[in-house]
C-alpha cells in the first residue's frame, strides 16, 4: 500500500491542540501508537506526520483536520478555574474527556446563538442579581422568584426525575442553555457553567443523581447570578481558603436557600423539637429530603447551616453518604456494562437529555425554514441525517424527557 503523503503543517499546531486536549507527551503517544521521541520529533519540526496519522491525531484531540492548516494556533477558550466535583477528588489538570465537555459546551452555545439569530428571536440578558454576597439567604430568596417556582409546585415534585426536569425548565426559561454531559466520572465532574453577557451555560453531569443534578443546577445558577464561571467542592468549610472558596461557599449557601428556604425550613414539624444531642434520625432526614426533592446530605448541611447540626454531626453524615454514592457510582458502572452489551438507552434520547429539547427544535426549525444546511443541521445535533425521524420519534415520545 502506498504511504499517504506528509501533511504539511506547523509543528506548533501540533502542540497545542494535544495540551489544549489535556494530553501529556506519553500519553498522547500511547494513544496514537508512536513512541514518544517520534512525537516529540514530529512536535519539534524535526521529522513530518503522514495526513493519516494528521486525522488519527485530529481524531484524538478532538478538533477539524482544517485547524491544523492555520498558519498559528488559534486564541483557545481558557478552561475553567474550578469545577463542581465529589470532595475526595483529585486536584490537578483537567482530564481530555472534560477538556472535550467544555469545548462542546462553548460550541452548542455559538450555534444556539446563531440559530436564534436566524430565526429572529430576541435573546434576553443573562439573569443577574445585583445583591450583596454576605446574605446567601435573601440571594437566595430573589433567585427563587426570578425562577418563579413556588414551594407548593416544589412539593408536588415527590419523583426526583420530575422535579430535575421541573427546575431544567425553570433555569432555562431565563435563557439559560442547560446541557448534560456523558461519559465523564460523576468523582471527576458534577456540573459547570459558563458565564456570559447572553446566553449562559451550565452543564450537568448526566451520571449523578437527579437530586444531585438538582442541587448543582442551583449552584451553578448562583455562579451565573454572579456573572462568575466555575463550579466547586461540595465540602461544607468552616473558613474560606481564599476567594474562590468564599464564592464557591456562597453559591453552595444560596443553592441551600433556594431549594430549602430558611422560614419555611425552620418550621417543619419535625425540626421543632431537636435531639438534645442534634443527632437527628434518617427518618426525619429523609421526610425533609423526599419533601424538598433535595439529596439527604444536602438536608444534613441545611441543618448545620441554620445552626440545627453541628460540625462532628455533619462530618460523620458526609462520611457516610459518600460511602453510599460510592456504591452508587459502582452500581453504576455495572450497569453502563450491562447496558452496552444490550444497548441501553436509545441513542436519541441521549440526544435529547444532553442537548435540550429547546436547541434541538430550533436546529430543526432553522432547518425546515431552510435557513441551515443538512450539513449544518448534522453538525448542530451530531448526528446523521439519516437518523433524523428517529430523533423526532423520540422527541415526540418523550416530551422531551431528559432523564
Amino acid at each position: 500500500m502506498a504511504r499517504t503523503p506528509d501533511a504539511l503543517i506547523r509543528p506548533e499546531l501540533l502542540v497545542w491542540a494535544r495540551q489544549s486536549a489535556g494530553f501529556s507527551l506519553d500519553a498522547a503517544a500511547a494513544k496514537l501508537r508512536v513512541s514518544e521521541d517520534r512525537l516529540r520529533a514530529w512536535e519539534a519540526g524535526e521529522a513530518r506526520l503522514t495526513i493519516a496519522q494528521l486525522r488519527t491525531a485530529a481524531r484524538l484531540y478532538k478538533r477539524p483536520l482544517a485547524i491544523f492548516y492555520l498558519p498559528e494556533p488559534p486564541h483557545d477558550f481558557q478552561p475553567l478555574k474550578d469545577y463542581r466535583r465529589l470532595p475526595d477528588a483529585q486536584l490537578g489538570q483537567l482530564s481530555p474527556g472534560l477538556l472535550a465537555v467544555i469545548r462542546r459546551a462553548h460550541a452548542v452555545r455559538e450555534a444556539a446563538v446563531e440559530l436564534r439569530e436566524l430565526a429572529d428571536e430576541p435573546i434576553h440578558p443573562a439573569p443577574k442579581l445585583d445583591r450583596p454576597t454576605t446574605d446567601p439567604e435573601r440571594f437566595g430568596a430573589a433567585g427563587r422568584a426570578l425562577l418563579g417556582v413556588t414551594l407548593a409546585q416544589q412539593a408536588a415534585w415527590r419523583d426526583p426525575r420530575r422535579a430535575l426536569n421541573a427546575w431544567l425548565d425553570a433555569v432555562s426559561g431565563l435563557d439559560v442553555l442547560v446541557l448534560q454531559a456523558q461519559s465523564i466520572p460523576v468523582r471527576e465532574m458534577r456540573g459547570f457553567s459558563i458565564s456570559t453577557d447572553r446566553l449562559p451555560v451550565v452543564v450537568l453531569n448526566g451520571g449523578d443523581f437527579p437530586r444531585g443534578r438538582i442541587f448543582t443546577l442551583l449552584h451553578e445558577f448562583a455562579h451565573v447570578l454572579l456573572h462568575a464561571d466555575g463550579v466547586c467542592d461540595v465540602l461544607p468549610r468552616r473558613q474560606a481558603r481564599g476567594p474562590t472558596d468564599e464564592v464557591e461557599i456562597f453559591c453552595n449557601q444560596v443553592a441551600a436557600a433556594t431549594l430549602m428556604p430558611l422560614s419555611t425550613f425552620k418550621s417543619e414539624p419535625a425540626l421543632r423539637s431537636p435531639p438534645a444531642n442534634l443527632r437527628w434520625s434518617e427518618d426525619t432526614i429523609g421526610s425533609l429530603s423526599d419533601k424538598y426533592s433535595v439529596s439527604r446530605e444536602a438536608v444534613v448541611r441545611r441543618l448545620y447551616s441554620v445552626g440545627l447540626a453541628d460540625w462532628d454531626y455533619l462530618q460523620e453524615k458526609e462520611a457516610e453518604y459518600r460511602a453510599a454514592y460510592q456504591a452508587f457510582l459502582d452500581e453504576q458502572k455495572r450497569k453502563r456494562r450491562e447496558n452496552e452489551r444490550s444497548g441501553g438507552p436509545s441513542y436519541y434520547r441521549m440526544k435529547v437529555r444532553d442537548l435540550g429539547r429547546g436547541f434541538i427544535e430550533s436546529a430543526l426549525d432553522a432547518y425546515y425554514r431552510r435557513a441551515i444546511t443538512g450539513s449544518d443541521l448534522s453538525e448542530y445535533l451530531e448526528i446523521k441525517l439519516n437518523g433524523l425521524p428517529k430523533l423526532e420519534a423520540e422527541l415526540a415520545v418523550t416530551g422531551g424527557a431528559r432523564d
